[in-house]
C-alpha cells in the first residue's frame, strides 16, 4: 500500500474530526454524587454527576407496603449519565438518577398504576439516604420531597425502606380544594420491603 502525504492528511483530518464530535457528545469531568457539587457544575454541558460510590443500587427494584386488604408498590429504575438540559437556565449536564413508579392493589386487584416520572431524580450524600420528587399523579400532579430511608434487617445485605413524603415544602391545590380527604394519595412514613 502507498502512503502518501494526502493519506496521511486524511487520515490526521480524520482523526482531529473525531475527537472534536465526540469530546462535545461526552462531559469531560465526573463529579462525585456523595461530594461537593458547584453551581458550575450544572452548566456547559461538560460535567457528569456520577453515583460513584453505587449508593443508589440498593433501592433499585420493586418495594412493597401492605395494611390490611390494601397493597401500595413503588418500582425504582435508574438512567445512567441522564442528559439534563434547560437552555433559559443555562443548565446543561449529565447525572445519574433515579425514575420512580407505583402502584395500588386492593385484594390483590391492580387499582392503580402511575407512568414512570419523566425525569429521573435524586440526590445521595450517603449510603441509605436518598432524597428525591415524587409526583402524585393521582391528585394534581403535584410533585414532593420524597426520602428513601434504607434500614438494615437481620440478614447481611438486605434492607427495609422507610418512604417520606414531605407535604411542607410544596402547594398542594388538590387538598386545598378538599381538605377532608388524605394530603396525599398514596401512604406516607411507611416501611416497605423489597419484593
Amino acid at each position: 500500500m502507498l502512503i502518501t502525504h494526502k493519506n496521511i492528511m486524511k487520515n490526521i483530518l480524520f482523526t482531529i474530526l473525531f475527537i472534536l464530535f465526540t469530546s462535545t457528545l461526552l462531559p469531560q469531568t465526573i463529579v462525585d454524587m456523595a461530594g461537593e457539587r458547584l453551581g458550575t457544575h450544572r452548566k456547559n454541558g461538560a460535567y457528569y454527576i456520577k453515583d460513584i460510590n453505587n449508593y443508589m443500587q440498593p433501592y433499585l427494584g420493586t418495594w412493597s407496603y401492605t395494611n390490611g386488604n390494601n397493597e401500595f408498590r413503588i418500582t425504582l429504575t435508574k438512567d445512567i449519565m441522564y442528559h439534563d438540559v434547560y437552555p433559559d437556565y443555562n443548565i446543561d449536564y449529565y447525572i445519574d438518577g433515579l425514575r420512580i413508579q407505583y402502584q395500588k392493589y386492593d385484594n390483590g386487584v391492580l387499582t392503580y398504576t402511575s407512568n414512570f416520572d419523566e425525569y429521573p431524580t435524586g440526590i445521595i450524600k450517603q449510603f441509605g439516604k436518598l432524597n428525591m420528587s415524587f409526583t402524585d399523579n393521582e391528585r394534581n400532579n403535584e410533585s414532593f420531597p420524597l426520602d428513601l430511608i434504607l434500614i438494615s434487617t437481620s440478614t447481611v445485605n438486605t434492607y427495609n425502606l422507610r418512604f417520606k413524603l414531605d407535604k411542607f415544602e410544596r402547594r398542594n391545590t388538590y387538598y386545598e380544594e378538599h381538605p377532608d380527604e388524605p394530603y396525599f394519595s398514596v401512604p406516607n412514613d411507611i416501611i416497605m420491603t423489597k419484593l
